[in-house]
């Protein structure tokens, strides 16, 4: 029997693959904060929400970068540094949906 890939498993899992991200959230469905900074929750929703569609978010600043992307079932956000590969990161997050979904991917409104 194998523990069941929660949240707080994905942030965590995330976290081991790439030492540039700073901070990160998954929501629910709702917009519900599952795991992570909870100061990251509300402009996470703002930004999901500005992209409408879009199942894939990246917005990089001279700081760094944020990626969001969104599946059926969560949202995962993540605050990275100026380093952080796009590609990669956006990548990592989908398959980490589908670990949290089952495998399913689509979007959260």
């Amino acid at each position: 029997m194998t523990d069941a890939f929660t949240p707080e498993h994905a942030l965590g899992y995330l976290r081991s693959l790439s030492a540039d991200i700073r901070e990160g959230a998954v929501l629910g469905l709702d917009g519900k904060l599952l795991a992570g900074l909870g100061a990251l929750a509300e402009p996470a929703r703002a930004m999901l929400a500005s992209a409408h569609e879009a199942e894939d978010i990246e917005v990089t600043t001279a700081g760094g970068a944020v990626f969001a992307a969104r599946s059926d079932t969560h949202a995962i956000v993540l605050v990275c540094g100026s380093l952080a590969l796009g590609s990669l990161v956006r990548s990592d997050l989908r398959a980490v949906l589908g670990d949290l979904a089952g495998a399913t991917t689509g979007r959260v409104a």
